[in-house]
């Protein structure tokens, strides 16, 4: 499973503070403002609590869990890579 962040802060210091609150939780930036972590339900609802206690009342954040398959499915255009956080290679 996968948890994925996406949001739309306009508020520089307000948008700096929820980066460095998503790496500090093990997300991985994968576009501007879109980050992903393994994790689930548990996950997602941590990250739910500590991001709106930054948040401002203008601020958008859209949370998703998904399943790896899920993720091997998406369609990635251009220099789209997920391979950041894909599964370990056995060998």
């Amino acid at each position: 499973m996968y948890v994925i962040v996406s949001y739309d802060i306009s508020d520089d210091r307000r948008r700096f503070e929820i980066m460095s609150r998503l790496k500090a939780m093990g997300y991985v930036r994968v576009q501007r403002s879109l980050y992903m972590a393994r994790g689930g339900s548990a996950l997602a609802k941590d990250t739910a609590r500590a991001l709106t206690r930054l948040m401002g009342r203008e601020d958008s954040v859209v949370i998703l869990i998904i399943d790896g398959q899920t993720l091997n499915n998406a369609i990635k255009l251009g220099t789209a890579n997920l391979s950041i956080i894909s599964e370990p290679m056995v060998i």
